[in-house]
């Protein structure tokens, strides 16, 4: 089928200023809606930074339960102008270099050049508190944009690392970076473990995605930079990715150590270049960003021949997902990058990956922002959506380790827009899910943006394509903000998702799905609870593990636990399916040992806390069944001799 290719925010593109908001199909059915319930809820308070009209560097948003009180917390990261530039032109420059050091336009460019980060305690009736400060996170001058919870000693709490950012200097690039952190939870107060684990990427990190990628039982860590770039200028440099493996507390000090597994890995760097040594990363040579096409709203940006098509990886990392992509049982590594060719690194079940991109059909170039994965056609296998600037990717998971980009016949094309966020959920809770997209502008010259929110409407006309139809606009989410961190979580513990969007331009703006209520479908929640590395059991959360539930008609639905996903995000840890009318025949489990565990009996519309057996080796089995039996020989003998 034709491909439009996709049009990057760098080009000046006078012509394409304004965009009309697509009308929602009339279906004739009553969607639930989303209801901001920002005011009085203590996010309406939040200033993560300077406001930015086209800056991209900022808020993230993470949601996990920090304090263990049963609902998820959030921490909103920094808003920033990472180069000066905007700030330069509202002060009346052409360049930022322009401004004198010793004058107090420099003062306002240093201090918008970073943001404050908030830590949000949700108090259970709808309000959240700013704990920041008691809870022992530090948060004024900071360049962190992206924030994961992931419970990386296995203690049964999560912990939260952050990707900081730095500053951009392209003529003088290194040590502009800020190391990344390392919080323990230390009973709901936290303390900076970076030195002692490791894990102080010092490039210009975005964010990362957490995964047991060599399934030992405990959380490794991909650390992701996206190197530095000038819009001014259309200059560039990439920046190599650090993939962190657990390595367990050797000196007993209640820390893991994680050592650099990037090179040994197979090179999982996101480039084609590597780091020189363990725990540093590489920055490329300065590269001009060039238009690969006629100047029109879907030209294409990209970097030069020879780079943007490297099936490694652009060196420009936004965002990436683990998911099993072959149906092995082992989480790839797929990253989302920007001005090229986005990797698809296969797990070899050793500890090695494979770069398989182009074997899998992935080999198209784009923009990529955000990425998440999911069974959108319910299948059996996982697909994969990636933003965009320009029109967004669905890739179809064809079964047999390759995927087709079939976002043109499945009506997701025409969105031209600055996509960052994309996430798959069922917001109706229907029993198929949704593909949502969040939009903020990226440059002076591109005015229009509005979030997408496409109903997953099933294979209507029998042709083997699902249908989808917007409805961001008549449910209420569409809006006119610049959305550019997005997290779900069911905030309100009652069984639908609901969306916090961290804005450039406004403090962030928290929607509460109400599909529940207006009685959208039956749901199930379900919790994983691994046994644990100590016990030869699965992480302390299940992630990277598969929730397969079959129900009463015999369909089969399929969901990833993640630990880092969107852009700029971390969504809720509980895994969300809508059922329709649908009840469950079964529920099961693949956990990262391999070990399949399955639940029956089911109540819908319920929580579900699936606890990991971790199953006796066989040999072990074996052996006790051998020995008892000698054990109970030799009594009888005895006793018999004795009669």
């Amino acid at each position: 089928m034709p491909r439009r290719s996709q049009v990057h925010p760098i080009i000046v593109l006078l012509m394409f200023c304004l965009s009309s908001i697509p009308a929602s199909a009339d279906t004739g059915d009553t969607l639930p809606a989303f209801d901001e319930v920002t005011i009085g809820s203590g996010f309406e308070f939040i200033d993560s930074g300077p406001t930015t009209i086209w800056s991209s560097y900022g808020p993230g948003v993470a949601w996990g339960d920090y304090d263990e009180d049963g609902d998820q917390d959030v921490f909103i990261t920094a808003r920033f102008d990472h180069l000066g530039q905007e700030t330069a032109e509202l002060l009346g420059y052409s360049h930022f270099s322009e401004i004198p050091s010793n004058s107090s336009d420099f003062i306002a460019l240093d201090e918008n050049a970073t943001g404050t980060t908030h830590l949000m305690r949700n108090n259970g009736d709808g309000t959240f508190t700013d704990v920041s400060e008691s809870s022992g996170i530090s948060t004024d001058n900071s360049t962190t944009l992206g924030a994961t919870w992931a419970d990386y000693d296995g203690d049964g709490d999560v912990d939260l690392y952050l990707s900081n950012y730095g500053h951009a200097d392209l003529e003088n690039p290194y040590g502009t970076g800020a190391a990344n952190q390392m919080y323990r939870n230390v009973n709901g107060t936290f303390v900076d473990v970076t030195i002692e684990s490791n894990l102080g990427n010092p490039g210009h990190s975005s964010a990362s995605v957490w995964a047991d990628y060599d399934h030992d039982g405990d959380l490794d860590c991909y650390s992701m930079n996206f190197g530095m770039i000038d819009e001014y200028t259309n200059q560039a440099r990439t920046e190599s990715n650090i993939l962190y493996r657990n390595e367990g507390d050797s000196n007993g000090d209640g820390i893991p150590e994680f050592s650099d597994e990037t090179k040994e890995a197979g090179g999982v760097y996101g480039q084609k270049e590597s780091a020189g040594a363990d725990f540093e990363t590489f920055i490329g040579p300065a590269l001009t960003i060039q238009l690969t096409g006629p100047v029109n709203p879907s030209a294409q940006m990209s970097f030069p021949a020879g780079i943007r098509e490297e099936p490694t990886g652009s060196g420009m990392s936004w965002a990436a997902v683990w998911f099993d992509a072959d149906g092995d049982g082992w989480e790839d590594l797929y990253i989302a990058s920007d001005f090229g060719t986005s990797p698809l690194y296969r797990n070899n079940q050793d500890g090695s990956f494979e770069i398989v991109t182009a074997e899998s059909g992935l080999n198209k170039q784009g923009t990529g922002m955000g990425a998440h994965a999911a069974d959108i056609d319910n299948d059996g296998d996982l697909d994969l959506c990636q933003s965009n600037f320009g029109p967004n990717f669905l890739w179809n998971n064809m079964g047999d380790g390759t995927f087709s980009e079939d976002s043109e016949i499945l009506g997701l094309h025409t969105n031209t827009l600055v996509n960052w966020d994309c996430h798959f959920f069922d917001f109706d809770l229907d029993g198929d899910l949704d593909l949502w997209f969040g939009v903020g502008r990226i440059n002076l010259y591109i005015s229009s943006q509005y979030n997408s929110l496409y109903r997953n409407d099933g294979d209507t006309n029998g042709d083997g394509y699902i249908e989808f139809t917007d409805v961001a606009a008549e449910i209420g989410l569409s809006e006119d903000d610049k959305t550019m961190g997005v997290a779900l979580a069911d905030y309100d513990n009652d069984g639908d998702l609901d969306l916090l969007l961290a804005h450039a331009d406004r403090s962030p703006r928290l929607w509460r799905n109400n599909a529940v209520e207006s009685g959208g479908g039956q749901w199930i929640k379900v919790q994983l609870h691994g046994a644990g590395a100590s016990l030869g059991g699965s992480n302390s959360n299940g992630v990277g593990c598969l929730v397969t539930i079959t129900l009463e008609d015999g369909s089969i639905l399929n969901q990833h636990a993640y630990a880092g996903d969107g852009f700029l995000g971390n969504g809720d840890p509980s895994v969300f399916f809508g059922l329709g009318n649908q009840s469950i025949s079964e529920i099961s489990v693949t956990w990262s040992t391999g070990h399949i565990q399955s639940l029956s009996n089911i109540t819908e519309n319920s929580v579900i806390d699936i606890f990991e057996i971790v199953p006796d080796e066989p040999s072990s089995n074996n052996f006790s069944m051998f020995f008892n039996i000698i054990m109970v020989l030799s009594v009888a003998f005895l006793l018999y001799n004795r009669l």
